[in-house]
């Protein structure tokens, strides 16, 4: 016979302390709104015709025991407390004790004594506080101004552009024979990202946060690496608080579609787009060609070269299309 073994999930069981913890501290703090009344234990007592106790006459608290003793809580329970031999100097005109730690005792007996409403809270506290922990509901006020901060605001700082580079450009437009230089790295970007790799604190599952595309230069030292990574994590605290951050790393491009096309991967989501597809090249007909060779002289130079490169596009699809069809076959 196989022994089957039962786990419990230690974050139920933490639920169920947590829950009884807060049931217990809210009842005890209802039952401080509890009244107390007593009736002092005279030697020669009065009662009148409908067996109530009438107290006539003085009567010296300091030696004057207390006869009935008896508390009404909150939630409408009467319960009949002993004296124990206490006097009633020991409470004021207005059945309040004098001392605070006598009602405490009292109120915290009492918590047991209404269990019916400590268990209603119990329940209620645990399912709450497992709701939280299933579902991750982020409703705490002190976090509210950090969602502001997107991780896809994570903040660029300006590149500063030397004032000789500005003359540079200026000259090369100004001089049309002069070729324009490309970005170099002092003043070229890189579009970046940074990955998260976290576990869950209460489930223990892991998953993967990818902050939003942001600019950085082309160069950057360690130290601004871990500045940026720093920032980003400081920036991104509303979607890890609950989280055990596993690794950290930023990924650098050199152009946004790269960046964006690995923050896909990584995220698992799919691109439907046609961006990557090649485009069926025109097809020039009889007439159209005729009709070039008629203009050949009105047309310019750019438009013979797009011409001519519109035709060969034409054939090597043609090309590709003869060859596709032979392979189908």
């Amino acid at each position: 016979m196989e022994k089957k073994t039962i786990q419990v999930d230690s974050n139920i069981l933490k639920s169920l302390l947590i829950g009884f913890v807060l049931a217990f501290v809210t009842v005890f703090t209802v039952q401080h709104f509890s009244t107390f009344s007593y009736i002092p234990n005279l030697s020669n007592p009065t009662i009148d015709y409908g067996h109530k106790i009438v107290i006539s006459g003085t009567y010296d608290t300091r030696t004057t025991p207390v006869g009935a003793l008896y508390q009404t809580t909150p939630f409408g329970t009467k319960i009949n407390l002993p004296a124990n031999g206490m006097m009633c100097s020991e409470l004021l005109y207005d059945s309040e004790f004098k001392s605070y730690s006598n009602k405490g005792v009292l109120y915290a007996k009492s918590v047991f004594t209404d269990y019916k409403y400590l268990l209603l809270f119990w329940i209620t506290y645990t399912l709450i506080v497992l709701f939280f922990k299933r579902y991750r509901v982020k409703v705490l006020i002190l976090i509210l101004p950090i969602l502001g901060m997107s991780c896809d605001k994570t903040k660029q700082e300006p590149i500063a552009t030397p004032k000789t580079a500005i003359d540079t450009t200026k000259t090369t437009l100004n001089n049309p024979n002069t070729s324009i230089p490309r970005n170099t790295p002092e003043t070229a970007v890189k579009h970046s990202f940074v990955v998260f790799k976290v576990k869950d604190k209460y489930f223990s599952k892991e998953s993967v946060i990818v902050t939003g595309i942001f600019n950085t230069p082309y160069t950057i030292s360690t130290d601004e690496e871990y500045m940026i990574l720093d920032d980003t994590q400081a920036k991104c605290n509303a979607y890890l608080f609950d989280k055990n951050i596993l690794e950290r790393y930023m990924m650098r491009f050199d152009s946004y579609a790269e960046a964006s096309q690995e923050k896909e991967r990584i995220s698992k989501i799919r691109n439907t787009t046609l961006s990557n597809q090649k485009p069926t090249p025109k097809t020039l007909t009889k007439e159209e060609q005729e009709q070039i060779i008629r203009e050949w002289k009105s047309i310019t130079p750019e438009e013979h070269e797009q011409t001519r490169q519109l035709q060969m596009e034409h054939e090597i699809w043609v090309e590709e299309q003869k060859r596709n069809n032979q392979n189908y076959n």
